[in-house]
């Protein structure tokens, strides 16, 4: 791992940074979120009915598993397409679905090999539907023990949080004994997505008052992690020995959450924002459209950073 200091904002300048990533973060959320998080037409969101959001939360825990590593778009048509296709079943008695009848249900989206799903080149040969398969096993096994302790996700969500700490559901959820194999890392930046989901269902949505939209957290994925390099938001960079300049976010992440928090601005809507910079077409990997960035004037331009494509002497130049 490599590291580069370099000239960062000021408090000033970053505490606004921040809060206009925010505001961007949580406008452009509101008007998304439930094509982002995929929701099935079989499902309503803004449901009050308790039963209901049970149902939404054990939806929402398979549709980040099998997240993980996957094409935004197709990941997205899947989850509803297995929502859609088996109903109640999914969400009260997975283990009765045929993996027959599930790993066609797969292909119906994912191509015959999954390969539109899941690129796994370099996982060594592993095939994209086995990746699928422990992934649905991991919630299967999950949804088995809610019904053998008698239980409900969002009780035990709701538990967790009402001591104001996202981190407590996340610890509950990444170390499972059932649902950890099925998690990608050590810190599943998927199992911070589901904290931040449900606690943005249960505060801003379905208007539980325990719970607080402060307690998110942040995802930090390599596009977010690239917007506090290139900004300056950051003035040490860690990024790979031997693809400079891509950024290791993950070894950030904790660093970026600090300065996040500290600030007082919400986790989860500044960790949208920075997305959004990128899925907006401003802070692309290569050729960013840097003058129409609506945070151009603060950001410092260090655009020699990328998330996940080697620069290369001309790109560093651009």
């Amino acid at each position: 791992m490599a590291k580069e200091t370099q000239g960062s904002l000021s408090v000033t300048e970053r505490n606004s940074l921040l809060r206009t990533l925010e505001t961007l973060g949580r406008e452009t959320w509101f008007q998304q979120w439930k094509e982002h998080m995929a929701v099935p037409r079989s499902l309503n969101p803004h449901t009050k009915d308790k039963s209901e959001q049970e149902k939404i939360l054990r939806y929402l825990l398979m549709r980040v598993l099998i997240n993980q590593q996957a094409s935004f778009e197709k990941v997205r048509q899947l989850s509803q397409r297995i929502a859609e296709t088996y109903g109640d079943t999914l969400i009260y008695e997975p283990y009765n679905i045929s993996e027959v009848n599930l790993f066609e249900t797969f292909r119906e989206s994912a191509g015959r090999k999954g390969s539109e799903l899941y690129k796994v080149g370099a996982l060594g040969g592993i095939k994209p539907l086995s990746l699928f398969a422990y992934r649905i096993k991991a919630y299967e096994g999950f949804v088995r023990q809610l019904e053998v302790e008698k239980k409900e996700f969002l009780d035990l969500a709701l538990d967790r949080l009402k001591n104001n700490s996202g981190y407590s559901l996340f610890k509950f959820l990444s170390e499972h004994p059932v649902l950890e194999c099925g998690w990608v890392g050590n810190d599943p930046k998927a199992c911070r997505m589901l904290v931040d989901w449900i606690i943005f269902l249960c505060r801003e949505i379905w208007g539980y008052e325990l719970v607080r939209i402060e307690d998110t957290l942040m995802i930090v994925d390599g596009h977010v992690g690239k917007v506090f390099c290139r900004t300056g938001l950051l003035s040490e960079v860690l990024y790979e020995n031997t693809r400079p300049y891509i950024i290791q976010a993950s070894k950030m992440r904790s660093q970026i959450e600090n300065m996040v928090r500290s600030s007082g601005a919400i986790p989860f809507y500044v960790d949208n924002g920075a997305f959004y910079l990128f899925e907006d077409g401003f802070c692309l990997d290569v050729g960013p459209r840097c003058e129409e960035c609506p945070i151009s004037k603060t950001c410092k331009k260090y655009i020699k950073w990328t998330a996940y494509q080697k620069m290369t002497r001309e790109m560093e130049t651009v």
